[in-house]
C-alpha cells in the first residue's frame, strides 16, 4: 500500500491511530484518565474519552506508542473538542523530545494511514 500525505499546509500530517493512553489534568496528584488515540501527527495526537475537558487546558499525556516498550510523558493543550473526541497540540519541554517523535512518525510511516478527513 502507498501512502498518500495529505498536505494540509500549517500542519504537519496526521496519521490513523489505534491505541490506548493516559493523560492527566496539569497536576500529577489528579487521577489518570483512560482514552484512546485515533490520530497521531508530529504536532498532536487526537483522541476519544470520555472526561470532560475545556479547550486550552493542559494536560500530560502518557503513552506508549506502538512499537515502542517505553512510555513518554508529554504536556500538551486541548485544542479542539467534538463530542468524546479531543484534538491536543503537544507542548515539547526540549527538543529532543520533538524529535522522538518526528522520527517515531519518519520510522513508521509506510505502515500508518494517512487520515486527511481527521482534524483536531
Amino acid at each position: 500500500m502507498t501512502d498518500k500525505i495529505y498536505d494540509f499546509g500549517y500542519r504537519a500530517p496526521r496519521f490513523r491511530a489505534d491505541f490506548r493512553l493516559f493523560f492527566q489534568i496539569d497536576n500529577l496528584h489528579s487521577a489518570l484518565l483512560d482514552a484512546r488515540c485515533i490520530d497521531l501527527s508530529e504536532d498532536g495526537l487526537a483522541v476519544e474519552s470520555r472526561a470532560s475537558l475545556e479547550i486550552g487546558t493542559v494536560v500530560t499525556l502518557i503513552l506508549t506508542l506502538p512499537g515502542t516498550s517505553i512510555s513518554r510523558r508529554i504536556a500538551a493543550r486541548v485544542t479542539n473538542c467534538r463530542v468524546n473526541r479531543y484534538g491536543f497540540a503537544f507542548i515539547f519541554s526540549s527538543q529532543q523530545e520533538k524529535s522522538y517523535m518526528h522520527e517515531y512518525l519518519d520510522s513508521r510511516r509506510s505502515t500508518l494511514v494517512h487520515s486527511p478527513e481527521l482534524s483536531g
